[in-house]
């Protein structure tokens, strides 16, 4: 048990270590990956596909992790993780140091340590946590911590856009990795500083791999939830990262704009907590299922709209971003609440996990169509419709609006049997 000084230490520690490394992982969202990949001469659908890769290798060593670390201890391979994404950003760092040749294969051998230490980290920080975070106070602790670390990568990405305003060289871009590189290092010594309450004692934990698994599938409704959240994510994942390549190849804004809108859209993030907290307690998990359902149509939609509209294109633009993101931020406090009533008492890493892993690979599947499509020129780059000129990406975002909406049938997979608004703490690998 933890002295009330010791909690209060602890928390802190948890909202600092989040903080530092949402940092990273808010590479993928706010544009400057789009942009530095971009820089580096990578073609749109060479970036597409190296942004499903963390989601695609996530989803298999997700489960393994999780199994393990149960066992071995969480905090041990969390910290192993950490030494990996420090690595990773050195790589990413490296890429744009050298000959124009090597920077593909150094990009994907870092995303490859970023893949591998997530998920070590991910697999695991939940169940982590949970031990430290009385119930009663739960939503309110993650839901600060939410906020807080969203607010950290809003005034970072304000950085990034005022740096990439005045200079888009390559000198600013390694500058500020290079400061997500030091924010990585003293990220390792505070993710040091969380007490690991719980040990791999008890009969669950020594249980094979294939019996753990086959007891956590076993819990009801659990499988009937996580393949609504399959289903949800397959066809709204790679949406962001079309409204990104929207951005660069057809509205040509440039690099600062870029991160603008990508600012809007982790304030989305931040506006969807909140509301997603507030609307699960009153009206319940299927209902904000149901009502975020329709909404991320009509927000793709909306992208589609953009010819008749009064105001500018950039403001369209992040106003969609803005609106996709509270939308996604709304659900995951429904999904998570769900979650957290599903997940059974033992082997809580993987199961969490489970969920987490096809998560993941909806993600990566979504994001590899995208690519796909693009660099295959299956679809016409120029087309009519009302008059008005439409891109192949546009294409692309008609297809996943027709069939998120087709798939509304699917809203009776949601058990509804959670109660209260929780926030599990992010993790995985965020959308961009």
């Amino acid at each position: 048990m933890l002295t009330e000084e010791q909690r209060k230490r602890a928390f802190n520690a948890i909202i600092i270590t989040q903080c530092l490394g949402m940092i990273t992982a808010a590479l993928f969202q706010n544009g400057f990956y789009l942009s530095y990949f971009t820089k580096l001469g990578l073609s749109s659908a060479g970036i597409a596909f190296l942004f499903a890769l963390p989601p695609l290798l996530g989803a298999g060593l997700m489960l393994p992790f999780a199994f393990y670390a149960d066992r071995m201890g969480k905090k041990k391979l969390a910290l192993v993780g950490q030494a990996l994404l420090i690595a990773s950003l050195l790589i990413i760092m490296a890429a744009g140091m050298g000959a124009t040749r090597l920077a593909l294969p150094l990009i994907v051998v870092s995303l490859l340590f970023f893949c591998v230490g997530g998920s070590l980290q991910g697999a695991s920080w939940f169940a982590l946590l949970g031990p430290i975070i009385p119930v009663k106070t739960r939503g309110r602790f993650f839901g600060r911590l939410r906020v807080t670390f969203t607010t950290v990568c809003i005034l970072f990405t304000v950085l990034i856009s005022r740096i990439l305003k005045s200079s888009q060289s390559m000198t600013a871009f390694q500058m500020l990795l290079g400061v997500v590189v030091v924010a990585a290092v003293i990220r390792f010594f505070t993710y040091a500083r969380i007490p690991e309450l719980e040990n791999a004692e008890g009969e669950a934990h020594r249980q094979r791999f294939p019996q753990a698994l086959k007891a956590v599938l076993a819990v009801p409704g659990f499988l009937q939830f996580t393949g609504y959240v399959f289903l949800i994510t397959l066809f709204t994942a790679g949406v962001p990262i079309i409204f990104g390549l929207m951005q660069k190849d057809v509205f040509l804004f440039s690099a600062s704009q870029i991160t603008w809108v990508g600012m809007l859209f982790l304030a989305g993030g931040v506006a969807g907590n909140l509301l997603g907290g507030r609307a699960v307690d009153r009206f319940g998990t299927r209902i904000v299922f149901l009502l975020a359902h329709i909404s991320y149509a009509v927000v793709i939609l909306a992208m589609l709209a953009r010819h008749w509209m009064p105001w500018s294109l950039p403001a369209h633009a992040a106003g969609c971003s803005f609106l996709f993101s509270m939308v996604g931020a709304t659900a995951g406090v429904a999904v998570t609440s769900e979650l957290l009533g599903l997940i059974p008492a033992s082997n809580k890493s993987l199961s969490t996990s489970v969920n987490m892993s096809l998560f993941n690979l909806a993600i990566a599947l979504s994001q590899l169509f995208v690519a796909r499509s693009i660099s295959w020129d299956v679809l016409a780059t120029d087309w009519q419709m009302l008059g008005q000129s439409y891109s192949a990406y546009d294409t692309l975002l008609l297809a996943f609006a027709t069939l998120t909406l087709l798939m509304l049938a699917s809203i009776g997979l949601v058990p509804k049997i959670a109660k209260k608004a929780q926030l599990m703490p992010g993790s995985g690998y965020p959308r961009m």
